[in-house]
């Protein structure tokens, strides 16, 4: 399981939504020596995070931290159809079209590559939509780390006092 804190935004039925601090906190990263994330970082600036989360049935409150959790499989699932069917389009259709059609042209191949990963690119879009909204491939609030008092939340994500 892959897991990650934040704080909570807001409540609904049976949802979270959390905000996650960037991940550029590695020294390696931050120096651009490690994996991207300081190079992203800088680029994009140290940006919040906003993830929709599964409560579990949880009862929180917002501004509560939370610790979140994915499984594995589920990220590499969703990022092999994310990434692979356009990697895949991008391939196959000029490999089908010279071995079907004999084509032979560099700018004809690439032009039916360009054309295959943007087909790729559709179908990835369109499966995401469907993703989104499968629970397996939703994080999940696994425990509740710590809350403000003071603030409850109601159901449409509304704070107010407590008395």
């Amino acid at each position: 399981m892959l897991q990650e804190t934040g704080r909570v935004e807001s409540v609904s039925e049976g949802f979270a939504w959390v905000v996650c601090a960037s991940q550029s906190n590695c020294q390696r990263c931050r120096e651009g020596r490690g994996c991207g994330g300081g190079l992203l970082g800088r680029l994009l600036g140290d940006r919040l995070h906003r993830v929709r989360a599964v409560t579990n049935g949880q009862t929180l409150i917002i501004g509560d931290r939370v610790e979140l959790a994915l499984s594995e499989a589920a990220l590499v699932r969703g990022a092999v159809r994310v990434y692979g069917l356009p990697l895949a389009g991008f391939l196959l259709l000029p490999i089908a079209a010279r071995w079907l059609f004999g084509l032979s042209g560099d700018f004809s191949l690439l032009a039916l590559g360009a054309v295959g990963l943007l087909a790729g690119l559709t179908l990835a879009r369109r499966h995401g939509a469907q993703v989104a909204r499968d629970p397996q491939f939703q994080p999940v609030i696994t425990r509740r780390l710590a809350s403000i008092c003071g603030t409850t939340a109601t159901a449409g994500g509304a704070q107010h006092e407590s008395s």
